[in-house]
């Protein structure tokens, strides 16, 4: 969290197969069955396929939990940090000799004098009453407005206001239940009919449940 960095991802340290950990865990002895944890959950962003020594209960997403809201808290939005890149980028190789580096620059900035600017105006709304993170969105506001003149200032507060007011919405909506998952079905054909005929045969009960889990599409959510 301390490095800052544009965008964090924590994961998992996960033994998957063909790996020398995948290798020490099975010899050990402490990888999970796969009855009891499907393969495809093993991509390091919910739960350990193996018995941790210390970590238990799954407490693993507690840490993975808190280290992303811990980021968020202290860094601020990824977008705010992408466009403080943005814009430093910009501002070293704005008067580049090389042409074809000034151009890209120019390129990439496009939107920080619009778009960007607005969304960093609604953060700093959003952000008014947490002083160091309002002190944050501000200082970069500025500097955007600094950079880039009229256009930004009197556009940012525009694109500002609008982003603003569906960030509320949003929130409340997400507050009141509302998630993203879309509504799914799914149609089984012959060969997925023959396959569930054959696994019933071959399969204990438990791990059947585990194969449908997997073919299965997420559950529909009510909104």
């Amino acid at each position: 969290v301390s490095h800052n960095s544009d965008f964090h991802q924590f994961m998992l340290y996960t033994p998957n197969p063909g790996t020398p950990l995948y290798e020490h865990h099975k010899k050990e002895g402490t990888l999970l069955d796969e009855s009891d944890f499907p393969p495809a959950d093993a991509h390091g962003q919910y739960r350990f396929n193996y018995r941790h020594r210390h970590i238990k209960n799954g407490l693993e997403q507690e840490f993975l939990l808190k280290a992303f809201t811990q980021d968020f808290t202290i860094n601020g939005p990824s977008l705010a940090r992408l466009t403080r890149t943005l814009l430093t980028g910009w501002q070293r190789y704005k008067n580049c000799p090389n042409r074809r580096i000034q151009r890209r620059f120019a390129w990439e900035v496009k939107s920080l004098k619009t778009t960007y600017a607005g969304a960093v105006w609604a953060m700093r709304r959003y952000y008014q009453h947490e002083k160091p993170m309002f002190k944050k969105m501000n200082c970069l506001f500025k500097d955007l407005c600094r950079e880039f003149g009229a256009r930004t200032l009197i556009v940012g507060p525009v694109i500002g206001i609008y982003i603003y007011r569906n960030l509320i919405k949003e929130e409340r909506r997400l507050a009141a239940g509302w998630q993203y998952e879309p509504t799914s079905f799914y149609n089984k054909n012959a060969a997925a009919i023959a396959l569930e005929s054959r696994t019933s045969k071959i399969f204990t009960p438990k791990q059947r449940n585990n194969i449908r889990s997997l073919m299965s599409p997420l559950p529909v959510l009510k909104r």
